[in-house]
């Protein structure tokens, strides 16, 4: 069995505006990096955070574009929970 297997992907919040699956806090910032191309020097493990049970539970989401809330088909939770393997969630500005 693999260190990752053994592990529980989670949702982090890295920076001000963008959520990632992850197993470490270190693994969500290289997600991150990753995905964007952004130097791993950008970021520090304070700049990262697990998002609370309130976030990952939520089914209602603020649409900037549109200016009002919608509801979403599944909860944070459930997306991480039907992911295999660490990943870039969403993000915002």
């Amino acid at each position: 069995m693999t260190e990752a297997s053994t592990q529980t992907l989670k949702a982090y919040q890295v920076g001000d505006y963008d959520i990632v699956a992850a197993f470490t806090p270190e693994g969500a910032i290289e997600i991150l990096c990753e995905k964007f191309g952004y130097p791993r020097e950008d970021y520090t493990i304070d700049e990262v955070q697990l998002v609370g049970d309130k976030h990952l539970d939520s089914l209602d989401v603020f649409n900037v574009d549109e200016g009002k809330t919608e509801k979403l088909e599944t909860s944070l939770r459930q997306d991480v929970a039907a992911l295999n393997a660490p990943a870039y969630i969403y993000g915002w500005e």
